[in-house]
């Protein structure tokens, strides 16, 4: 069995700590992992010092916000294992993490790196965090077994892997953006299997609201990574850009139009109803996952966000098609 390193890049996590630390923490004192480094990339919440105080390796990522990008790469060069599992400081591993990770990538079927999902129970109650959240999940759950991306928030790599490549690219993304979907790809380029293993699981302790969700939907997710499909990166069929997540969207786009042209004609509205009828029934799965653990008001909210999120997700497709030619144009005068 491969030994493994667990790798959690830090800024300003809070209170939630010790809960994230305790079962990376119970890996070592077990045996299934060899160390834990937490990289700092300039705290000033003291959690530093509280990880150093509970058993944590501490070292600085030699600024402060530099990304959490160059804090894994950093954590890595310093790793001692040959598998480094990566995980956010606002989540909480189950138990059996550190040892499906060890399994799966030390077997035969030539995995070099793989991830998990949040599980289905969020602790935030607000609408908005639970509704994220378990979005989250239910894509992740029904995603293809051999992936074609990668996530760090809950993902392990095989270390020479992960520095055959490169590593992330920390210079392209110095913030949280789509720094772990970029590193699959490069991964899969070079000819290596990627594992989505939906019982990976763990704990987001986020709080979610509307004016963050979508900040971080366009411009830390929609954006460049559909900025990587124009540029030929992916090619991608699965998650959040499957096919039939790309129809839905579109049937949202109608929906939206028929709701907006009722205002001229009120016949019209009896299709609009037709039409939030079956974008409910599409995306009825995720919808009963929601009911089930909040109730009708959260069902509701949740239909409404998701065709939110649909509506500006295609925004940001037009827009990253619009602009590709400038950038290409851009690209080839600065070369």
């Amino acid at each position: 069995m491969r030994s493994l390193s667990i790798v959690m890049p830090l800024y300003n996590a809070g209170a939630d700590l010790p809960r994230v630390l305790q079962p990376l923490l119970a890996a070592i004192s077990e045996g299934t992992a060899l160390e834990l480094v937490v990289v700092d990339d300039g705290s000033t919440d003291g959690g530093p010092e509280l990880c150093r105080k509970l058993g944590a390796r501490v070292m600085s990522s030699g600024g402060k916000c530099l990304g959490p990008a160059k804090a894994r790469n950093t954590g890595v060069a310093e790793a001692q294992g040959e598998l480094v599992l990566f995980v956010d400081s606002d989540v909480i591993l189950h138990d059996d993490v550190p040892a499906r990770v060890c399994e799966q990538l030390s077997g035969d079927e030539g995995w070099v790196a793989m991830f998990g999902s949040y599980n289905d129970r969020p602790p935030h109650r607000s609408l908005v965090s639970q509704y994220v959240n378990l979005r989250h999940h239910w894509v992740h759950q029904h995603g293809e077994r051999e992936a074609t991306t990668f996530w760090s928030g809950c993902g392990a790599v095989v270390r020479q892997a992960y520095l055959d490549v490169g590593g992330f690219n920390s210079a392209q993304f110095p913030r949280p953006m789509v720094e772990d979907i970029d590193l699959g790809y490069r991964l899969r380029e070079q000819g290596g299997r990627i594992l989505l293993d939906k019982d990976m699981l763990c704990t987001h302790l986020k709080r979610w609201s509307l004016h963050n969700m979508v900040v971080t939907d366009i411009f830390g997710r929609a954006i460049p990574w559909t900025r990587m499909i124009i540029e030929q990166r992916g090619g991608e069929t699965n998650l959040n850009v499957s096919p039939a997540e790309k129809l839905k969207a579109g049937l949202s786009g109608i929906l939206t139009l028929s709701l907006i042209a009722g205002c001229w004609d009120t016949r019209i509205w009896a299709l609009s109803a037709t039409l939030l009828a079956l974008a409910f029934y599409v995306n009825r799965g995720l919808f009963c996952l929601i009911g089930r653990r909040n109730g009708m008001v959260h069902v509701l909210a949740g239909l409404f966000l998701h065709q939110l999120y649909y509506h500006y997700s295609v925004l940001c497709f037009i827009y990253c098609q619009i602009e590709a030619p400038l950038r290409s144009g851009r690209a080839r005068t600065a070369s």
